[in-house]
């Protein structure tokens, strides 16, 4: 297991991976590449040829290739870069100069250092070890072997997701603490958004859900870790699960990725930067002004639930957030409850 050269910033990010091009065609001219790319989603489409070349394609042989005209190659590629991909225009065509690999790319422009790793046993794991030693830092896995969630249930680390934990060095009161879960929410949640145009939302308590017409399906998911000494926080490590490129189980069918969602991946690059930026600047706030913020994304307020906790279950509607973090509950004989933990469901819409 090693760490990736840009775990202590890196090499340039203009770099074009040799890939083996799609349908077994040895150019994108094959007549069996282009049946198939014209069944696909043209963005992805555009994104598998221009990968396959190592040579600019122009805009007129795109159009060919996938049946629409050079303005529609236009637009499909505005999308992409406005997406994060780095495609360029040389005078003989359309180049992609970086692929979706994120340990091969620079993370220098970032305001915390980075360790990225092709595989770890938990990014968690890793960050705590950084928080012993001092350090505040992002940590980066393609994979994870041993990947976690809250009350240590497995979670789930294919290559194609964005598996990373931040190590957070915040001087603040534990009981001030929660806020940092309620910040990773909101930064998750709209870095999605911003990057991909995919509205996202966010559920109590460290959820981040998107709506498939009357579903809810989830997308990411936050875990806080902390440590602690008498009642002033030494470090917190926020770990950050968000299904980008990766393939989802039949087995997780209330989960949705991002390129399942758009029918192209997401560059998970430019994901992170957004992320990591809005993360910094929610951490200014003080934990009043985070929980409105959160409250503004919320799909869990408003809604009839059921909290699931060790000693029992408790229904309700879930009307408010009180300032020291927990849900507040008005159970069915009017009662009110403050919810600290537990496993939140929301009832189905109809």
């Amino acid at each position: 297991m090693e760490e990736c050269p840009s775990g202590r910033r890196g090499p340039t990010r203009n770099r074009l991976r040799e890939v083996t091009p799609p349908f077994g065609g040895s150019n994108p001219s094959s007549s069996a590449f282009i049946v198939n790319m014209k069944k696909k989603n043209r963005k992805l489409a555009i994104l598998q040829i221009l990968e396959a070349s190592k040579e600019p394609i122009s805009g007129e042989n795109l159009g060919k290739l996938l049946g629409i005209s050079r303005t529609a190659v236009w637009k499909n590629i505005q999308q992409l870069k406005k997406a994060g991909y780095n495609i360029v225009s040389t005078p003989r065509g359309y180049l992609l100069m970086s692929s979706d690999e994120l340990c091969k790319e620079s993370f220098e422009d970032l305001p915390v250092k980075v360790f990225c790793f092709d595989s770890l046993d938990s990014t968690m794991s890793f960050a705590r070890k950084l928080g012993e030693e001092g350090e505040e830092a992002l940590v980066i896995a393609e994979t994870q072997t041993q990947g976690r969630g809250r009350l240590s249930r497995d979670w789930k680390s294919p290559k194609g997701g964005l598996w990373m934990s931040f190590v957070i060095k915040k001087r603040m009161s534990l009981k001030d603490a929660f806020f940092l879960t309620y910040a990773a929410s909101i930064a998750t949640a709209e870095a999605v958004t911003q990057v991909t145009e995919i509205p996202a939302f966010v559920k109590w308590p460290n959820d981040v859900l998107v709506k498939e017409g009357k579903k809810e399906k989830k997308l990411a998911g936050i875990l806080l870790e902390l440590s602690a000494e008498v009642d002033e926080l030494k470090y917190a490590v926020i770990g950050i699960g968000i299904n980008a490129n990766n393939p989802i189980s039949h087995l997780e069918p209330g989960a949705t990725s991002i390129k399942e969602l758009k029918g192209f991946p997401v560059n998970r690059y430019t994901l992170v930067k957004t992320l990591v930026n809005i993360l910094f600047d929610l951490l200014k706030l003080s934990p009043v002004e985070v929980v409105k913020l959160w409250k503004k994304k919320s799909l869990t307020l408003g809604r009839s639930v059921k909290i699931i906790q060790p000693q029992g279950e408790l229904i309700g509607i879930a009307i408010d957030i009180a300032d020291d973090g927990a849900l507040v509950l008005q159970t069915p004989e009017m009662e009110i409850k403050k919810i600290y933990s537990g496993d939140c469901i929301h009832a189905t819409l109809i």
